[in-house]
């Protein structure tokens, strides 16, 4: 019996050892296999694979040990062409749903969250030793890639106009304080074998001017977009330890749990550093003048992807919130705190319909007055007063007052000023709602549409979002647009359909300049159009684009002599 239960519990070891081998934690070799193994062309699988790996790592976090470092190295950088790929399908789809958007947004976060932890153990292990520990010599290298990927943490929660949270500033200004302690903080390194050198302290200015960028009212891509700018500007950066009031414009707080601030007075009591943006703003000035000229702004080191409209766009957002305090662009129009009932309408289509039906005459309307039908009418004309037959059948007929439609929303407004309105409302269910999104807003008891785009979005939490809407100068009319085609020279009782086609409605704004909002499929520049809108129908071409967002872009319009 003795020995029966011997070789019970040497078969039991010999597996629990050969699942150690098996484990790719154990030693790098073990990982190298386990990474090999992965299948290839599921890039998120293989993703979530090496998160739950390196989820478990840190669930053991109590083994520091050369090894066990080397292996989340090696599992950080297999995971980071995955991650690309992933962030990749993100930026590319702004349309997703959200429910796949949610899955992308947590699977590339949660990535991010564990390697920063991963990395974080061993730094601050590192700093509280008073001895030399076995991985020292790795210490600055582990440094930049926690400093980098806590930039991108905070980066991915501004994707989501998320406010920071989980303490990641103050874990972020540690890692730097760290790496200045050390003196390694101006050691350039290079972070991983397919990227040049960096060091510490360009690093963390780096994600300190992304955070500066970032208002709420930049989209996805324009972040992303900005943060691989921001890698060719690093030579104008500096942090400095002693204050300049004249020649220094923002400053950060290494003791706090928050991002930079624009410099308002000195503090000399807190570990405070230093720098400014004169020459950055110098270079963003130049690049702006030559995209102007003609410039290509991958020339420019922009990246291949920019477009020169967009970049323009950008780089003046970037003159603005990196200018000094006593430079910056003001506020348009003072704010107003109030209590509104405005109804919101979101999407082209459905801000068209509402419009459409504003301007829709009711049913026995008369061309005399409000309140006054064609039957009551008559009655003047013959009798010189309406008769009481006429009133009781006036009231019999009387439609009941139209509800509001399903497609709009009713929000409270929580301040308001010349320009717009800033509201916080429930975000839950409103996939729709991001930065550029063309919304149709009006007050409750008012009949007239205006249009409206949303401008600033802060998400609180999963429930509620606080949202800046600009509202636009112009009212918007109803317009249709018919392609404008060569006849065939065939016709059919004199009549030629060889060019018929349906209308696209648009919203035509009168102003300064005349502009369409249109449907973005149908734009192509110099493209003539028959329009029947609020003027006499007339030939327009498409002009250049003013603005443009997901589902609708807005164009200036020249006029065709037909």
């Amino acid at each position: 019996m003795t020995s029966l239960a011997g070789k019970f519990a040497s078969g039991i070891a010999r597996l629990t050892n050969l699942g150690k081998r098996d484990d790719p934690l154990t030693n790098l070799k073990a990982a190298t296999r386990w990474l090999d193994s992965l299948p290839v062309g599921d890039a998120f699988k293989c993703q979530q694979s090496i998160l739950e790996e390196i989820r478990r790592f840190n669930e053991n976090s109590s083994e520091i040990t050369k090894d066990r470092l080397a292996v989340l190295m090696l599992l950080d950088e297999k995971s980071r062409d995955l991650q690309d790929t992933l962030v990749r399908q993100y930026l590319r789809n702004p349309r997703m749903s959200r429910p796949v958007e949610s899955q992308l947004w947590h699977a590339v976060y949660s990535l991010y969250w564990e390697v920063a932890r991963g990395y974080h153990t061993f730094v601050l292990h590192f700093a509280r030793g008073s001895g030399k520990t076995p991985h020292e010599s790795h210490i600055p290298l582990v440094t930049l890639r926690a400093i980098r990927i806590f930039g991108q943490l905070l980066k991915w929660r501004a994707v989501r106009y998320l406010a920071a949270g989980e303490k990641l500033w103050l874990r972020l200004h540690n890692l730097y304080r760290v790496a200045e302690n050390e003196g390694f903080h101006k050691t350039e390194i290079q972070a991983y074998a397919d990227e040049s050198g960096c060091t510490c302290e360009t690093a963390y200015l780096h994600i300190l001017m992304l955070h500066l960028a970032n208002s709420g009212t930049l989209y996805p891509r324009q972040l992303d977009l900005l943060d691989r700018w921001l890698c060719g500007w690093h030579a104008h950066l500096q942090l400095d330890a002693r204050p300049d009031v004249e020649r220094h414009t923002f400053a950060v707080d290494l003791s706090a749990d928050h991002g930079p601030r624009r410099i308002r007075k000195t503090d000399s009591d807190k570990p405070m550093r230093y720098w400014t943006t004169a020459t950055l703003l110098d270079k963003l000035r130049e690049i702006q003048n030559a995209l102007r000229e003609g410039g290509i702004p991958a020339e420019l080191g922009l990246t291949e992807s920019a477009r020169t409209s967009e970049s323009l766009d950008l780089l003046d957002h970037l003159q603005h919130h990196w200018a000094a305090l006593s430079s910056r662009e003001q506020r348009r129009a003072p704010r107003e705190s109030v209590k509104r009932l405005v109804d919101v309408a979101h999407g082209l289509n459905t801000i068209i319909s509402q419009i459409k039906l504003a301007d829709a005459p009711r049913p026995g309307a008369s061309p005399y007055g409000t309140g006054i039908n064609y039957n009551e009418a008559d009655d003047v004309q013959v009798y010189g007063f309406v008769t009481e037959r006429t009133r009781e059948r006036a009231s019999q007929m009387q439609m009941p007052a139209p509800r509001v439609s399903s497609e709009v929303e009713r929000w409270v407004m929580q301040d308001e000023s010349d320009c717009g309105y800033g509201a916080v409302v429930e975000s839950r269910d409103r996939d729709w709602l991001r930065v550029g999104t063309l919304l149709g807003v009006k007050a409750h008891d008012s009949p007239t549409w205006k249009l409206g785009i949303v401008r600033r979005l802060s998400r609180f939490n999963d429930e509620t979002s606080s949202v800046g809407i600009e509202t636009l100068a112009e009212v918007p009319s109803l317009a249709m647009l018919y392609e404008a085609v060569t006849s065939s020279g065939y016709t059919v009782n004199g009549l030629d359909n060889s060019g018929a086609n349906l209308p696209n409605a648009s919203l035509w704004l009168t102003g300064a300049s005349n502009s369409l909002i249109i449907d973005p499929v149908h734009y192509m520049p110099g493209k003539v159009f028959q329009i029947n809108g609020p003027q006499d129908q007339r030939f327009i071409s498409l002009g250049r684009p003013l603005e443009r967002s997901e589902g609708w872009i807005r164009v200036a319009v020249d006029p065709v002599n037909n």
